[in-house]
């Protein structure tokens, strides 16, 4: 049993100290990049969710109450769940093997009018399907309300390849 708690620890260390390989960071949206679409890129789906329970949504199927419980996980009094609170969106994409490419996440909020802002996540080496999450959460959702348009775009050596959006982006 303490081997398997030290491995545990452990592992935990090992995370904490290197951090998840490709992490999702904040980036300004003031250049525009070109827009060379190509076939072997496609954003397949974007997943999103919307949890808050002063919008009092009604639970309809065991799966969309345990995805709920899922982003709950961990979280012990009504603050921590406070800040799980927000909008989630799972992004499937496919790309061709070899190269890098950047996974942006451009969305504009109620309260913001038409101010853009954009999360973004670096892949390395990208090839055949990959998920990518993102989140706006807690404080950015209480402040500056709902996610109300969004656009996905795939972005390798400075061109948009692929592009998935909303119907009001």
């Amino acid at each position: 049993m303490r081997g398997c708690l030290f491995s545990l620890f452990s592992l935990v260390i090992a995370t904490a100290a290197f951090g998840a390989p490709n992490d999702v960071v904040s980036v300004a949206v003031s250049e525009v990049l070109p827009l060379a679409l190509e076939d072997a890129f496609q954003v397949v789906k974007v997943f999103s969710q919307t949890i808050d329970p002063k919008l009092n949504h009604k639970v309809v199927s065991p799966m969309q109450k345990a995805e709920i419980d899922r982003r709950y996980f961990g979280a012990i009094n009504k603050f921590e769940r406070q800040q799980r609170e927000g909008n989630y969106y799972t992004v499937h994409w496919k790309a061709p093997k070899g190269g890098a490419l950047a996974v942006r996440l451009e969305y504009r909020q109620q309260k913001l009018g038409t101010h853009v802002q954009a999360l973004e996540t670096q892949i390395s080496t990208a090839g055949g399907s990959g998920s990518t999450e993102f989140s706006i959460l807690g404080d950015d959702y209480y402040q500056d309300g709902a996610v109300v348009a969004w656009r996905v775009l795939l972005i390798q050596q400075g061109r948009i390849v692929g592009l998935q959006q909303s119907f009001l982006w």
